[in-house]
């Protein structure tokens, strides 16, 4: 019962303190609102200063309990002291007789949705990555220097308060405290349904949104797209009380919830755009007024407040300001091009033959990691809104908060958009009141986990399955839930229990970070770890090898360096070396501290193309084009009459030859390596990795599995089909 308390405690204030925040604000800026809405948007915009505090705190390494407790009290003190009260009007109020109607979902659903967010935090990406972040930085008192984990550069709002409710709750007030959001947006377009005279409509609109089971299963995890959905409805709905009322000041929250958008996720970003394209309209061509500039330099200040603290923290630590994207406009040594791509290219077609049954498979099915629930598949009747003021706005706002989705097709993408959806969707069905609630009757309905099972894909998706009221009460140890409800967990508790503080693991799938103290590699979260997987692939697949001399031999000359330039490959291909030998007659010049390599594309790792080792190899990490070369400057005179390139058979399309050198180029074919199997491991051991922790599904498992000894490994311990192997 402590913990469970505990839980509350932390995401309860968590909320009161974002509230209170937000409302200290609203009142030194005398900003006039409806009490509903002054309520919620004061918390919406406080959360988003709440985050920013915390970030502030993260980047001093004061991100500590006692600060935290310093921080909220006095946030609410502030509020309790000097915030005022909002504008006592409460025009069209929802009629009696559906308050009644809707508590009852509201109700039933409310303990659906608490039980499992007080539940012990077992989501995929929650416990690992969402959490485990939050994790780290608790134990750090704030952030440090990471670039192994490409999650690590992720905008990080949404942590933030993660951070403040875990700090007092753990992992489950994390969750809870998203839950709040979940149970605030429903609320939220209720009050903008009243604003705009239309409650039964907004009422109607939140009840499609509360009952979305991907909205349901998301906001009870410790996610971040609830969160991102119900900032983003808050600034459309600020935006809309600017064009009514004209109040400067509002310009402020709006400014700082659009950014706060972006601090939640990239993909928010969109709001920024939004509100410039709104305002800047308004200002410019639909009223003739004055402070133009001003207005949207305030908006301007306000959203680089909230997203540029995470641009610079990416910047000044990893080179590239939205890293893990755009790694060609700023090249850095920690995210491959070539995983970028790949990365992009999944989410964006997620193998899918065909979009055709896309609606179908979000809405209904719910086979692309969520189920959007089957009453959107009324969105279409949202274009009816178009008759409207008001529908065309919420339309144009759904666009654009729907333009990153064709980036990752995963369902969760959809979430921000689904409020403006449900709006649509609840106005175009005003014209029956009978047709409205047999609506969200049917929604209550078909949201139920047991009722999912009969129309959802038939493995399942990801979704809400039970109550878990014993385990979130805290009746059932949290260890025993995490035991039979997570692997992630199990094998994150085996490498606590076996790997000694301050060694490292590579691993070729994540664990749940936010249970384990011990740091793991995860062999695509970074360039790093995708290097030693290509060193532990070497032995077992002969593509990779170095079987391949391409040796160039030209007529004794005095040299100062050899430039090295690819002609011409295919365009799938990847350019690598494995070796760069040189030679006069029979001698082998060896590489000394004054050679210099350079080259055009991932220049770091150009020293692995002199290390004599047969393992290891310079990769471009991007598709090959015109201009790629690799460079070797002597630092000084060499007399040189053969170059060799012992290179791998994976890019047989490759053609390079020797800049300013009439050359004769062999294709020549190495002898076979011997077993390299123990080189590999001894290789990955100096760089640091002294355990691999093998999935059974994973190339590698069968290899290492089957023979650790062949590879110089000792197993050390197993979960399910994951080994724990010691490099010898």
């Amino acid at each position: 019962m402590r913990h469970f308390l505990s839980i509350v405690f932390g995401a309860a204030f968590t909320a009161a303190v974002a509230w209170s925040t937000g409302r200290f604000l609203f009142s030194r800026l005398q900003i006039k609102l409806q009490r509903s809405e002054h309520e919620l948007l004061a918390g919406v915009t406080g959360a988003a200063l709440l985050s920013f505090l915390v970030f502030l705190l993260c980047a001093s390494r004061l991100a500590t309990i006692p600060v935290f407790w310093a921080l909220g009290l006095g946030a609410v003190a502030l509020n309790w002291k000097f915030s005022t009260g909002p504008t006592e009007v409460r025009p069209n109020p929802l009629p009696g007789r559906w308050k009644w109607f809707l508590i009852f979902p509201v109700a039933f659903y409310a303990l659906l949705y608490l039980s499992n967010s007080l539940a012990p935090e077992h989501s995929p990406d929650g416990q690992a990555y969402h959490l485990g972040m939050v994790y780290r930085f608790f134990r750090q008192h704030g952030f440090e220097r990471l670039t192994t984990n490409m999650y690590a550069n992720f905008t990080e709002g949404a942590e933030m308060l993660f951070l403040f409710a875990f700090s007092f709750g753990r992992h489950a007030a994390a969750a809870t405290f998203h839950c709040c959001c979940l149970f605030a947006l429903p609320l939220m377009l209720l009050s903008y349904g009243r604003r705009i005279g239309r409650p039964i409509a907004g009422a109607c609109a939140g009840m499609f949104f509360y009952l979305s089971p991907l909205a349901g299963i998301d906001g009870v995890s410790a996610y971040n797209d609830v969160m991102l959905a119900t900032a983003a409805f808050a600034t459309f709905y600020l935006v809309e009380i600017w064009r009514e009322t004209r109040q400067r000041t509002l310009l402020i929250p709006i400014g700082l919830v659009a950014g706060f958008c972006f601090a939640i996720k990239y993909t928010g970003f969109v709001a920024a755009g939004y509100v410039f394209s709104i305002v800047a309209w308004e200002l410019f061509f639909r009223r003739k007024t004055s402070g133009k500039l001003p207005a949207l330099a305030i908006l301007a200040l306000m959203v680089t407040l909230m997203a540029a603290p995470w641009l610079i923290k990416n910047w000044l630590w990893l080179e590239n300001p939205v890293s893990p994207f755009l790694n060609r406009v700023f090249p850095n040594p920690y995210t491959h091009i070539t995983f970028e791509d790949f990365y992009r290219h999944y989410f964006s077609t997620m193998n899918l033959p065909s979009f055709k049954p896309l609606f179908w498979m979000d809405t209904v099915r719910g086979q692309l990691d969520g189920q959007v629930g089957p009453i959107f598949l009324l969105t279409p009747l949202a274009l009816l809104g178009l008759r409207t003021r008001e529908g065309r706005r919420i339309l144009l706002a759904g666009l654009f908060f729907l333009l990153p989705y064709r980036e990752n097709l995963d369902a969760r993408f959809l979430i921000p958009t689904l409020p403006f959806a449900a709006l649509g969707i609840a106005m175009a069905l005003e014209f029956s009141r009978s047709v409205q609630i047999v609506m969200v009757v049917l929604a209550a309905l078909l949201a139920w986990p047991k009722m999912i099972e009969k129309y959802g894909a038939p493995a399942g998706g990801w979704q809400i399955v039970h109550m878990p009221w014993k385990a979130a009460l805290g009746l059932v140890p949290q260890d025993k839930w995490l035991l039979e409800n997570s692997g992630e967990w199990v094998t994150a508790r085996m490498l606590d229990e076996f790997v000694p503080e301050g060694k490292r693991v590579w691993s070729t799938s994540p664990i749940a970070e936010s249970y384990s103290k011990t740091d793991v590699l995860v062999n695509y979260y970074s360039a790093e770890g995708e290097l030693i997987q290509d060193i532990l692939y070497n032995p077992t697949i002969e593509n990779l090898q170095q079987l391949w001399n391409l040796r160039y031999t030209f007529a004794q000359r005095t040299m100062t360096h050899v430039r090295l330039n690819l002609k011409s490959g295919n365009l799938t291909d990847v350019w690598s070396i494995g070796e760069i030998r040189l030679f006069n007659g029979a001698e082998e010049l060896q590489p000394t501290p004054r050679w210099k390599v350079t080259g055009s594309s991932f220049p770091w790792d150009l020293s692995l193309a002199l290390d004599r080792n047969p393992v290891t190899r310079w990769r471009t990490w991007q598709p090959v084009h015109a201009g790629m070369y690799v460079d070797v400057d002597f630092g000084g005179e060499l007399t040189l009459d053969r170059v060799e390139l012992h290179t791998s058979p994976d890019q047989e399309n490759i053609v390079v030859a020797i800049a300013g050198i009439h050359s004769r180029l062999e294709k020549l074919d190495d002898s076979p390596p011997e077993d390299l199997r123990r080189l590999a491991t001894a290789t990955v051991k100096a760089r640091g990795i002294d355990y691999l922790m093998i999935a059974g599904d994973s190339w590698l498992a069968k290899e290492m599995q089957g023979d650790p000894a062949r590879w110089g490994l000792r197993k050390v311990s197993a979960r399910g089909p994951n080994w724990l192997l010691q490099i010898q």
